[in-house]
């Protein structure tokens, strides 16, 4: 939870200050960039280190002001000293239904690449540069501040890369008392990784080829066991035979129902007769909800390509690579997430009645 104060405020000629390189009080010349008001330092000895408004008359976005500052002096440092070093491309493999739901993770290494442009206006959800890597391909540079905002991540073209770089909000004021202190926390704390990377998908055909041919063969030794005798059909409950001589009376009540017929990716460990909940979104994929037979709450993505679990924001879930799905913090808040994406809403009482949705399978 965030504890921070506003930390940073514009002075007269329209530069970054910090609290703690300005005048105490009301003489430190500065105003606030969200609502133009002048502000206050205040630097006594019991609360940390803040700026505040002299009538205050602080609003929401004020906080966001400062952030978005911190932002801009991060890509300036970014500017200055460079990007840090292209990270790995991660990506997270999985056999396609209705094979069975092997999983690989794909490290890659791209190489590197040069800034061919930085963008004048650091507008808060568009991208702050063009790098150009070794391949030719073009990659789109967004940077946001984990936690306060949200960068659109859009390439303009989808032969464009999307690499995003993250600075956390610090926990202390400390971290942002100056400039100094704000830019160590620049250079400790800001960490890359690939949103989208077109020269990647060689590697993922590859692994996917080699990981489905596994599936097979896996699929194809289970059918061979189940034939001869040796395992039970998926998603069946083996049935005990009846006592000899039968003594039920005919009003006794009915033996309990076999388990449903589970043919989904997930049927290993998905509770049994739990609902799915499909969300499909406008570009032909769709996220579903259904529950672990642990009690969690799960959501997968459909169909499951490389850069699922980079999806979604760390408030909605925790992606579990061997599973294939996100650990949803809070049902309700992905559902209330989801929504506001305008999505075609259905829910299945089975996964064949899920396959039956007409949308699921195009655009």
């Amino acid at each position: 939870m965030n504890t921070l104060s506003i930390f940073a405020g514009l002075d007269a000629n329209g530069q970054i200050r910090f609290v703690g390189d300005v005048a105490r009080g009301a003489e430190c010349g500065c105003c606030c960039v969200a609502c133009g008001a002048p502000l206050v330092a205040r630097r006594g000895d019991v609360r940390a280190w803040h700026f505040a408004h002299e009538a205050s008359q602080e609003r929401p976005d004020c906080f966001t002001g400062a952030v978005n500052l911190l932002r801009r002096l991060a890509v300036e440092r970014l500017k200055a000293q460079g990007l840090p070093p292209m990270p790995a491309y991660r990506a997270s493999v999985t056999a396609r239904p209705p094979l069975p739901p092997l999983h690989e993770m794909l490290e890659w290494h791209p190489g590197d690449g040069v800034v061919e442009h930085w963008e004048s206006r650091l507008l808060q959800s568009a991208f702050v540069a063009l790098l150009r890597l070794h391949s030719g391909t073009g990659v789109r540079v967004f940077v946001e501040i984990s936690g306060a905002s949200n960068a659109s991540l859009v390439p303009a073209t989808s032969d464009e890369g999307v690499l995003l770089l993250t600075l956390p909000l610090p926990s202390s004021s400390e971290d942002l008392k100056d400039l100094g202190a704000a830019v160590r926390h620049i250079d400790v704390n800001i960490q890359s990784r690939w949103i989208r990377l077109p020269d990647a998908n060689a590697k993922i055909i590859e692994v996917r080829e080699r990981l489905e041919d596994r599936a097979r063969t896996v699929r194809d030794e289970a059918e061979a066991l189940r034939r001869r005798g040796s395992l039970p059909t998926p998603g069946l409950r083996a049935a005990s035979p009846p006592p000899y001589p039968s003594s039920v009376p005919a009003s006794s009540p009915s033996a309990p129902p076999l388990t449903e017929l589970d043919d989904s990716p997930w049927s290993a460990w998905r509770k049994p007769r739990s609902a799915f909940m499909c969300y499909g979104l406008a570009d032909g994929t769709a996220w579903i909800l259904f529950t672990h037979h642990d009690g969690r709450r799960v959501m997968a993505a459909w169909p499951l390509n490389e850069g699922w679990d980079e999806s979604m924001p760390a408030r909605i879930g925790v992606p579990d690579l061997n599973l294939g799905v996100y650990v949803l913090e809070d049902q309700l808040k992905a559902m209330i997430y989801l929504g506001e994406m305008r999505p075609r809403v259905r829910s299945a009482s089975n996964w064949s009645e899920l396959l039956a949705i007409e949308w699921l399978h195009r655009p």
